[in-house]
């Protein structure tokens, strides 16, 4: 419901946090550049409404705790180990950028016209992108004419990084969730069920795997929160149009589950595992999840402070000379939000971070579950969902992945709009 004019400030908000898709899409520069933009803003708000009430936040009190203490950690790990160099201090330091906008978010959204135009902006790029990734697999290239650098993937605007699905996981269900929030027409509803539809589709035929199976879990979400008359019957509709629509990809792109059955063959192949580990031993992701919990046994109560994995993991003791994926031990980072905090952070880390979520989606929850608002239930569970263990992930301290999760859950901590 409109209350209020929107002035220039408001205007610039709306471009700059509508123009969100295309910053990640341009890469790191831009993410990082526009980061600085709402930091800016935050703090000129801060300073002109001489509004200091989101420090009360206990959830905020405990994230900056948070952030405090994988400073110290990095800065402590760096002087009992220089080897690790002091790459991880400057990450820890400027993990700040992430942080800041769980209380900025509420401070400069508190419009619902300002949250509304924000995703029609997002609404448009979205639906680029799906027509990007349906004419990129039908067509070898996007529509800018640059093809993929791996020929099983489709990347579409992001050319060389495989983060498209994920992209499409983190904006297409809350985007057109918050439009099927409110009471539209039936040509409306109709249009956005199908967006919803051919978002999930497109995760499917990028060949993201780990995107594609936490697309399903946030879809039958929302398939089952869907609150409105009728409800047997346009959950009945929904359901067909899906199973019509999946039909009809599979008829016009038959090898569209070849990436997704590939994984799962690699666990079903296994002869007489003895483990459960075993069963996964030809998954590379799960050679990192071992290296993280090797690295864990040996730093228990701190681990071994942000960004050192990466150099850690070379040392020969975490190397399995019988196992055939051994040279994947090592990585970046351990592609999984959990194994990274265990093993960079500590026992200490982890449950921190582990009180922080726990507390604030108990508090959420029980507020959203008896309201049944699919938006609010669709931008909590997509947060749920992206911590789920052992699928793999980005890094939780990363550019990409960390403006994603800490975006969203700023965008959780939005008060109801006027």
């Amino acid at each position: 419901m409109i209350s209020k004019k929107l002035n220039i400030s408001d205007n610039f908000i709306i471009v700059l946090f509508g123009s969100l898709p295309v910053a990640i899409i341009t890469g790191n520069f831009f993410i990082n550049f526009y980061l600085f933009c709402i930091f800016l803003l935050f703090i000129f708000n801060i300073f002109k409404t001489n509004n200091f009430l989101w420090l009360k936040n206990k959830h905020l009190r405990i994230l900056l705790f948070f952030y405090l203490y994988i400073c110290l950690n990095s800065l402590f790990n760096y002087f009992i180990n220089p080897s690790f160099g002091y790459d991880g201090l400057i990450r820890s330091l400027f993990f700040l950028k992430f942080l800041i906008l769980f209380p900025a978010i509420p401070l400069l959204i508190n419009k619902e016209e300002i949250l509304e135009k924000i995703f029609r902006f997002w609404l448009f790029f979205i639906t680029v992108i799906v027509i990007d990734i349906f004419f990129e697999k039908y067509n070898g290239s996007n529509l800018l004419g640059f093809k993929s650098l791996d020929a099983t993937r489709i990347t579409s605007f992001f050319y060389d990084e495989n983060v498209v699905g994920s992209f499409l996981f983190s904006f297409g269900f809350i985007t057109t969730t918050f439009f099927l929030k409110n009471k539209v027409n039936n040509k409306n509803k109709i249009l956005l069920n199908l967006i919803l539809i051919l978002v999930f589709l497109s995760i499917l035929i990028t060949g993201e795997r780990s995107a594609f199976l936490k697309s399903i879990l946030l879809f039958l979400l929302i398939f089952y929160f869907i609150e409105e008359e009728k409800l047997f019957l346009k959950k009945i509709y929904l359901f067909i149009l899906t199973i019509f629509f999946t039909i009809f990809l599979f008829l016009i792109f038959p090898n569209v589950l070849q990436k997704q059955t590939e994984f799962f063959k690699r666990i079903l192949i296994v002869e007489n595992p003895e483990t459960i580990s075993q069963r996964f031993q030809n998954i590379k992701y799960f050679q990192h999840y071992e290296t993280a919990i090797e690295i864990f046994k040996n730093y228990k109560l701190n681990g071994i402070g942000n960004k050192n994995f990466r150099i850690e993991c070379h040392d020969r003791k975490y190397f399995k000379e019988n196992s055939k994926l051994t040279s994947q031990r090592c990585s970046t980072h351990p592609h999984q939000i959990h194994f990274e905090l265990i093993s960079e952070q500590g026992l200490i880390g982890y449950i921190i971070f582990i009180f922080f979520i726990f507390g604030y989606f108990k508090e959420k929850f029980s507020v959203i579950l008896k309201e049944k608002n699919i938006f609010e239930i669709s931008k909590n569970f997509y947060l749920i969902i992206f911590l789920i263990p052992i699928l793999p992930s980005g890094s939780l301290f990363s550019t990409f992945n960390g403006l994603l999760f800490w975006f969203f859950l700023g965008l959780t901590n939005l008060k109801k709009l006027s």
